[in-house]
């Protein structure tokens, strides 16, 4: 049986990890190839709606990507190493950049729905962040975290953002535990630790590529309010619907950042 993984080794050296809904990125690209996660033991199948659990090869405008179609997330019960598996095999593949994309809910009335957060650092609010990672092996030799976000392709999203004609704000992600969304008092206190959105993934992946590392950076989609902006209810259908809306601009941010790459 011929490797399903031979098609992908060496194509690409950016790789795009897609968060609840934005998968529609994967309407605005050719694909040459395509692998469902069931077929590729390192990753898990998501078990959350809008991820649909794809590996593909992505051709955008002659450059091409690695597009991870979903994510599983640690609050499944899942070991980090294997929530993280997508890092380490972009890595094995030869990828040196990686663009982590979610979803995030607002913590601020000047950040609102359909926005894109440029995330400049995340903060972790679990404390078993350190110690479950240490016990997967993650963590050796005091090796340091900071920065997780590498500037060069942060700033690169931001131009390719700018020509894409989508405007992104600055700020600052912090990551919970999940599954359930944040209380008003969850997000009051990220708020005041100075976050300006929040999530329930990325972080986790952040870790695994320093160390394997990668460059990585983040872009959010502020698919909702949290409790501690709306008064009204959150529902993941809302984060879905989002999702897909934002999915076609993210296809064209993405492609902007592969051009100024020039990978043939």
């Amino acid at each position: 049986m011929s490797d399903p993984l031979g098609p992908f080794a060496g194509a690409a050296s950016v790789a795009v990890v897609l968060g609840s809904g934005l998968a529609g990125l994967c309407d605005g690209a050719r694909i040459a190839y395509r692998v469902p996660y069931r077929d590729l033991p390192p990753l898990l199948e998501p078990a959350v709606e809008g991820h649909p659990g794809f590996l593909a090869l992505a051709d955008f405008g002659g450059r091409p990507a690695l597009l991870f179609a979903g994510r599983s997330h640690l609050y499944e019960g899942q070991d980090p190493a294997r929530v993280t598996a997508a890092v380490s095999l972009a890595a094995d593949l030869g990828c040196t950049e990686l663009v982590l994309t979610n979803a995030a809910g607002s913590l601020t009335a000047g950040i609102r729905p359909g926005a894109w957060l440029l995330p400049e650092d995340v903060i972790a609010f679990p404390a078993r962040r350190i110690s479950r990672f240490a016990s997967a092996g993650r963590l050796s030799g005091g090796a340091r975290l900071s920065p997780l976000i590498a500037p060069r392709l942060r700033e690169s999203l931001r131009r390719a953002a700018r020509e894409a004609g989508t405007a992104v704000e600055d700020g600052v992600l912090a990551w919970m535990s999940g599954p359930c969304f944040e209380t008003a008092a969850e997000a009051r206190a990220a708020a005041a630790a100075g976050a300006h959105a929040a999530t329930m993934s990325v972080y986790p992946e952040l870790v695994a590529a320093r160390f394997r590392g990668i460059d990585a950076a983040v872009l959010s989609l502020i698919t909702n309010d949290t409790a501690g902006v709306s008064r009204g209810s959150i529902d993941h259908a809302d984060v879905m619907k989002r999702g897909a809306e934002g999915g076609r601009r993210l296809a064209a941010i993405i492609g902007r950042l592969l051009a100024s790459r020039g990978d043939a």
